[in-house]
């Protein structure tokens, strides 16, 4: 029995030996921001400006930053129905909600998985007309889908969100 228990103690010192770190541990660098991480004491979107084109059957507002198109609202016509759409989400097979965010409420639309994009995701459904009070009350505008959050954006200039308002509004009837 005295010898188990010395076998047993040797193993142990073994075991702990073996399972320490004895080399000598480096500082690493930092890993470099992402290409879209705000950097400290700057506004989210700094350099992102809205555009507004409103022709023939459709209005459509664009943030954009860069040559990427951070967020894209869009009412169409034939039959009516609101595109949301952004360059920066990543895809996923398994998740068709894509979630707009005006103000405090939420409206969800159906991804287009099948959309022939480059990159980023699109979705649509029905112009929700509560949504487009909650744009022109100045209400923030954010996206969701899956796990992957963008906004709240900088808000819309007051005269290309009023034309778009008005544009949805006339194509949802």
């Amino acid at each position: 029995m005295p010898l188990f228990r010395i076998s047993t103690a040797a193993l142990g010192v073994v075991l702990l030996a073996a399972c320490s770190d004895t080399a000598p541990r480096t500082a690493e660098a930092p890993a470099s921001p992402a290409p879209d991480a705000v950097r400290p004491g700057e506004p989210p979107f700094a350099g992102a400006s809205w555009t507004l084109d409103a022709s023939g059957e459709a209005a459509a507002l664009r943030l954009e930053e860069g040559g990427d198109l951070v967020a894209g609202l869009a009412c169409l016509g034939g039959p009516a129905r609101l595109r949301a759409e952004s360059d920066r989400f990543q895809p996923i097979m398994s998740e068709d909600r894509f979630t707009v965010g005006a103000g405090e409420e939420a409206y969800a639309l159906a991804a287009d998985l099948q959309a022939a994009r480059e990159r980023g995701v699109e979705a649509s459904g029905a112009i929700p007309r509560d949504m487009l009070d909650r744009l022109e009350d100045g209400g923030a505008i954010a996206f969701n889908y899956g796990a992957q959050n963008l906004g709240p954006f900088p808000a819309v200039p007051e005269a290309e969100l009023r034309a778009f308002v008005e544009r949805c509004r006339a194509l949802a009837g």
